[in-house]
């Protein structure tokens, strides 16, 4: 141990004052445990046996056995962007328990925020000085209408046909309202708003079913329109589009198991490199 026995007898005197028991039977030169000093050697193997795995886990980039974090997405993120990336995620992570919170981007800023959750998938451009973006998928919104609607003939129709038809859109606290609301405000007309709502997917089964029309990201009803269901229709001089990024606390340190999901994200939309980047 490389120290000379009277510091050894020193450390082991101020150890047993410490503790107020006797750690060794002395007879003569010779030494024993007692029934503390044994209980104690134990106690010591347990707490090194702990730094050695504390250690391993930091060093190792491990996720920890049990392991649970949350993070945020938007409807339309969870729904069709991320099932895949999850399920791969959860088959190499199953020692992991994730918590999704689904809410418009407002919200899920908030809970960044917050420290709330890790990192969330918001609609973009979303900016604030403490919130670090990056932009995943680029999605635009079309108008669509059942099949048995009166526009479902049509190439081509007006924002002031548009507008006498009960629309179904999104709630107001959403970009992909606020994009639709600014170009109604710029083009000086009313709509008339049935319902306003937050599932993409329950608004495309309204439209389906002839409640309404709505202005809907591509990715939510891509599989409508291939079977038939749904027809989308150009709005003459309306072109929208919004971005699905990610979004997380400036300065945030990610875990392992948070790392990993992170990356798999970033790499399945080519872009790892930026976000290195952005983290380094």
């Amino acid at each position: 141990m490389h120290v000379t026995q009277p510091t050894i007898s020193s450390g082991i005197a101020e150890l047993e004052s410490e503790l107020g028991v006797k750690l060794f039977h002395r007879i003569g030169r010779a030494v024993e445990l007692t029934s503390e000093g044994r209980a104690l050697v134990n106690y010591a193997a347990q707490i090194q046996d702990l730094v050695e795995e504390a250690a391993d886990r930091l060093t190792t980039r491990k996720a920890i056995h049990g392991e649970s974090f949350q993070f945020g997405s938007i409807d339309a993120a969870v729904i069709y962007l991320l099932p895949e990336i999850l399920r791969k995620y959860l088959a190499s992570h199953s020692d992991v328990e994730l918590s999704v919170q689904v809410a418009p981007s407002r919200y899920l800023v908030e809970d960044l925020l917050m420290n709330r959750s890790e990192f969330a998938l918001i609609s973009m451009p979303y900016d604030h000085p403490r919130i670090e973006t990056i932009s995943l998928y680029q999605d635009r919104l079309i108008l669509v209408v059942g099949a048995a609607h009166a526009f479902a003939g049509r190439r081509v129709v007006t924002l002031d046909q548009v507008v006498r038809e009960p629309l179904i859109l999104f709630h107001g606290d959403s970009v992909s309202r606020r994009l639709v609301d600014e170009k109604f405000a710029e083009a000086g007309v009313s709509p008339r708003v049935a319902m306003a709502m937050r599932s993409p997917e329950a608004m495309r089964k309204l439209v389906e079913a002839g409640v309404g029309i709505s202005f809907l990201p591509f990715i939510a009803v891509k599989d409508a329109l291939k079977s038939g269901d749904l027809k989308t229709v150009h709005v003459k001089g309306v072109n929208f589009s919004r971005d699905i990024g990610l979004a997380w606390k400036r300065g945030r340190y990610f875990g392992p198991a948070i790392q990993n999901l992170l990356m798999a994200i970033v790499t399945e939309f080519g872009k790892s490199t930026v976000f290195r980047k952005l983290r380094s």
